[in-house]
């Protein structure tokens, strides 16, 4: 199969090593440059990608995603039974409370948010996070309380042990003066969840949490497959007939998110001045290129090469720098990526004793690096083709 004569002669400048030395310096340190850059870009954004998945794990995971709460005069069967529908990617919709309490142990005393669940629907992150204690003596017990790792440090506490819980919002008056609403729980469990919720969160039967706060409001728990579509879903769920006001994890976590995703925004950017400043190298190299070949460029025109093929030429020589760095840092990036973590370790190198860094590689992302990097290379090459266009082959061959 024959080649396009533009492709043909582009690829022949492209391997040819004969000429100018300097320019084939400069065009080897063009495609280092693309390969660092793509390989670095691939690795950064891959531990990026694996920072954010682990938060969104451990803290997206256990917080709520949505919390739905249904007006007073309606039957909270009634708003369930439309929130399948109404949220396709729903996993898992519990009743739920929440309040702010003092946790009193005889040891020390702590805030804590305490949420109280149904023991016949518990959510999943609870399911898979107890380290300490049963769900079953949780059930059985009257007034349990299954706390986070990081609290039951703080307090000193233990699995059998009781502790006071005092709520400040909620409280009496009696002949002493003003008395918080307060009452003993008996320690049934600890949970951890490698989060910051470990020093935060308790966990107690719903139905005893009501009776504690004299709140009969109606409220569920809403986990959904993909956490981060909670905002576009919430409009959707409040317009529902009964609910009377939707929030989602962005009130507590979304500063936190909106921090991780500039930060990784930020990094791309960077990395990606990286490839510009070297496919932008790829211009001088083929400024001289066209310098040192204008007679043969002149000879080419004179034998029926037209403008466009001619363009050709030269932009295919320089995109083929181009492809060949940004696909060989793909791929030097991936192989790191798999063995970054034991080539940490070889190097003895490590952030924190004992901790792997989190990779996570998205192929789409990997794609659109490399397209980034074909792109800045297409804008670099423009110029130096358009230069050996305008050569005058009465000028260049009037010696001959």
């Amino acid at each position: 199969m024959q080649l396009p004569i533009s492709l043909f002669i582009g690829l022949r400048y492209s391997q040819s090593r004969k000429g100018n030395a300097f320019i084939s310096f400069i065009t080897f340190f063009s495609v280092a440059g693309i390969f660092l850059g793509v390989a670095a870009l691939t690795i950064v954004s891959s531990v990026m990608n694996g920072f954010e998945a682990q938060l969104k794990q451990r803290i997206l995971g256990v917080i709520p995603h949505m919390l739905v709460q249904v007006k007073p005069e309606v039957a909270a069967e009634k708003v369930a039974a439309q929130l399948p529908s109404a949220v396709p990617s729903l996993v898992q919709s519990v009743p739920f409370l929440q309040a702010e309490a003092l946790v009193q142990s005889s040891k020390d005393l702590t805030g804590a948010l305490v949420q109280g669940v149904d023991t016949t629907a518990l959510p999943a992150f609870l399911q898979q996070s107890l380290l300490v204690g049963s769900w079953e003596s949780f059930a059985a017990e009257k007034y349990p309380l299954i706390v986070g790792a990081g609290l039951a440090d703080k307090l000193r506490i233990q699995v059998g042990q009781k502790v006071r819980l005092l709520l400040p919002s909620n409280g009496t008056y009696t002949p002493l003066g003003w008395m918080p609403r307060q009452r003993l729980f008996v320690v049934t469990g600890i949970f951890e969840t490698g989060s910051e919720v470990d020093q935060l969160v308790a966990v107690t039967k719903l139905a005893d949490l009501q009776r504690l706060t004299a709140d009969k409001t109606a409220t569920f728990r809403l986990s959904l497959t993909d956490p981060f579509a909670a905002p576009e879903l919430s409009d959707t769920v409040a317009k529902l007939d009964g609910v009377q006001q939707v929030t989602d994890w962005r009130q507590t976590h979304g500063k936190l998110f909106a921090a991780v995703a500039m930060e990784k925004s930020m990094m791309w950017l960077m990395l990606l001045l990286i490839v510009a400043v070297a496919a932008f190298n790829i211009v001088s190299a083929l400024v001289m290129m066209v310098t040192e070949k204008q007679r043969e460029v002149a000879i080419l025109k004179t034998q029926g090469m037209t403008n466009g093929q001619l363009f050709q030429v030269f932009a295919i020589q320089g995109m083929s720098h181009g492809v060949s760095g940004a696909v060989l840092g793909a791929i030097a990036g991936l192989l790191l990526c798999g063995q970054l973590n034991n080539l940490m370790n070889l190097i003895g190198l490590q952030l924190v004793p004992g901790m792997e860094l989190p990779v996570l590689v998205k192929p789409s992302q990997v794609i659109w690096i490399m397209v980034s990097a074909l792109g800045l290379t297409a804008l670099a090459v423009v110029y130096p083709a358009w230069r050996a266009v305008q050569v005058d082959p009465a000028q260049v061959l009037r010696d001959e």
